[in-house]
């Protein structure tokens, strides 16, 4: 039983110290910059000793690492719920976008960190796995639409790309400015992207040279 107790101690003594140093980066981040902080600013926003900081992470940048795959779980997650729910095509765009914004509206320090870090974020974000299982998940979503007839034949996997890039840009816009209606903004970005696969079908039937194809 000692053991157990002891065992789980240091366990939960390891995530509190993980957790003060994202969450201390996270800070710095979002007020300081990436680029302009140092790992010295980290370690002293967190209260941890030099030692332990460096038992877990070894310098910013994979402390930065470990935040942009956390954000893309949150997203992959919100996406997850938004697919296990959707009736329709339709449905499953607007609502992964509202799962998406809601994870990022959730604290502000999310936002502050994507208005001070936008191109940082966005390289971190792609770099990690997570994104590529973002991706692969939407082109089987995608695949599978058009299998049951939702959604004409089409470039899956630029779509895909280009869904993940408006849901960033929308993210940084929100970031930026306030008193946007989320759902609002959700059920557009949905729209925009129905409306587009079936007017891209249209023109790619016409042009079979499109796209390569």
């Amino acid at each position: 039983m000692k053991l157990e107790t002891s065992g789980s101690r240091r366990q939960d003594n390891k995530t509190k110290n993980r957790n003060a140093i994202l969450n201390a980066a996270r800070r710095v981040f979002a007020t300081i910059g990436f680029e302009a902080c140092s790992t010295r600013e980290i370690i002293r926003e967190s209260g941890l000793a030099q030692g332990t900081f460096y038992n877990y992470y070894k310098d910013k940048e994979s402390v930065m690492q470990d935040i942009a795959d956390e954000l893309a779980e949150g997203i992959r997650k919100g996406i997850r719920e938004a697919r296990a729910k959707a009736e329709t095509p339709l449905a499953f765009l607007s609502d992964a976008y509202f799962a998406v914004f809601h994870v990022m509206m959730q604290e502000r320090i999310h936002l502050d960190l994507l208005t001070r870090n936008r191109d940082i974020i966005r390289g971190y974000l792609f770099q990690g796995g997570s994104m590529t299982y973002i991706l692969e998940e939407l082109d089987s979503d995608l695949e599978r639409m058009v299998k049951s007839g939702g959604f004409p034949p089409h470039p899956i996997r630029i779509t895909s790309v280009m869904m993940v890039a408006a849901g960033f840009e929308a993210m940084v816009l929100l970031a930026k400015e306030d008193g946007y209606d989320l759902r609002k903004l959700s059920d557009y970005l949905g729209l925009l992207f129905q409306g587009g696969i079936h007017n891209v079908s249209k023109v790619i039937q016409e042009d079979r040279e499109l796209l390569g194809g």
